[in-house]
């Protein structure tokens, strides 16, 4: 009965991360300013290469589905271990965002594409000059205030915390030149995501570098702790 509680708890503390990843995601972006000189804000607008819903499919979808796979496949099954992984990828997948979003939300930096997008209502007098007061011409306000968060990379962070995560969980499950190569198979895809950010004049190089770091460090976090409490699950089933 005990067990049930603890997973009813978890699994609403999961849930109430994810509420507050949506809460996060409507935030504008705080309103900056630009110098009239700055070219890497005059590239012109491309669609992602990478959408937002195939993003989500692949990177939060996929590593489930391995992970339940390899759970099909293991001779000694371990339901607890599944359930575990399972629970702090979600948790971990979730804290990752609510730090993206408030990263776009504080720093409000613009994107690439930011003059393109906005069109503002400008006369720059001198090159060197700084821009403050200005509005965008763009009628489409949700397409503005995206170009307003540059940083971090949401892109960036959900690939390389799904792809991290994914690789440490498969790490020790075969050891062959083969598993190697499915592993960086799974690290190149995340790879080819953060850089058609770049390319299409989504991102700066810096947001993709945050982007990536942050996810990194918390699919290594998250990870450590399941290793922590797996190992725990262990002793205890053996005492």
């Amino acid at each position: 009965m005990e067990l049930y509680k603890e997973i009813i708890f978890e699994v609403t503390l999961v849930l109430i991360i994810g509420l507050l990843v949506m809460v996060t995601s409507f935030l504008e972006p705080i309103p900056r300013g630009f110098f009239c000189d700055d070219e890497t804000i005059k590239y012109p607008y491309k669609p992602s290469t990478i959408s937002k819903s195939f993003l989500c499919l692949f990177y939060l979808l996929l590593p489930n589905l391995l992970m339940c796979l390899k759970y099909y496949w293991t001779i000694c099954k371990n339901i607890n271990n599944l359930y575990v992984n399972i629970i702090y990828f979600w948790l971990g997948s979730g804290l990752t965002q609510i730090t993206v979003n408030l990263g776009k939300y504080y720093t409000g930096r613009l994107r690439p594409h930011f003059i393109y997008v906005c069109k503002p209502n400008i006369d720059c007098t001198s090159q060197d000059q700084y821009i403050s007061d200005y509005v965008c011409t763009n009628l489409e306000l949700s397409v503005v205030n995206d170009s307003r968060a540059s940083f971090p990379s949401g892109h960036a962070s959900l690939a390389f915390y799904s792809t991290v995560y994914i690789i440490l969980y498969l790490h020790s499950y075969k050891k062959n030149i083969a598993w190697v190569i499915i592993e960086f198979a799974i690290f190149a895809s995340a790879w080819y995501t953060t850089l058609t950010r770049i390319t299409d004049n989504m991102h700066h190089f810096t947001d993709v570098l945050a982007g990536s770091i942050i996810g990194t460090t918390f699919a290594i976090l998250m990870m450590c702790e399941v290793k922590k409490r797996t190992t725990q699950a262990k002793i205890d089933s053996d005492d």
